[in-house]
């Protein structure tokens, strides 16, 4: 039998925790600290809701949800979110660290997870090969809501997701 309590009032731990940069329950006042330097960095960039969710390719009403403290974004997406402000994941994340990140090589600024080698690059820095496959794979999911929205998912995506799945990557 389902014990529907339990299952009712642990979910929230178990989505908080499924966010691969929070480890276990976010409280109210961490979440809302994440979003208040999600904001923060995007009026500094001089960036509307709706504009940084179509660079990050998400919906506008996600980026008030995160800002709001209702939720946090996924580690793919807060990467995207840093990216698209010119700051670091890190300092979103925990306050700590440079709020500006390094600008990337102008080849790369504009989108830097358009290439095989840049995704391959951002998944090997989240962990070795063969570990963390499940945090991994939700970056990929993440990444393949971006792409289809944008029209196109590429062939090397696929790819990818196989070298996760097998523990290649």
């Amino acid at each position: 039998m389902l014990n529907t309590y339990h299952n009712l009032h642990t979910a929230p731990d178990a989505v908080n925790g499924f966010f691969g940069i929070f480890s276990g329950h976010m409280g109210m006042d961490d979440r809302l600290a994440v979003g208040h330097r999600i904001r923060k960095l995007r009026e500094r960039k001089g960036l509307s809701r709706e504009e940084l969710a179509a660079r990050v390719g998400v919906h506008a009403g996600s980026i008030a949800r995160w800002e709001t403290g209702g939720s946090v974004p996924h580690a793919y997406t807060l990467e995207r979110i840093a990216e698209a402000c010119g700051g670091s994941a890190e300092y979103i994340r925990t306050g700590q660290g440079d709020e500006r990140e390094p600008v990337a090589a102008a080849a790369e600024a504009d989108d830097v997870f358009a290439s095989l080698d840049a995704v391959v690059r951002f998944l090997e820095g989240m962990a070795p090969a063969g570990q963390e496959r499940l945090r991994k794979v939700d970056a990929l999911e993440g990444l393949r809501r971006m792409l289809t929205a944008r029209g196109a998912l590429p062939d090397w995506w696929y790819e990818i997701k196989d070298r996760v799945e097998n523990g290649r990557l």
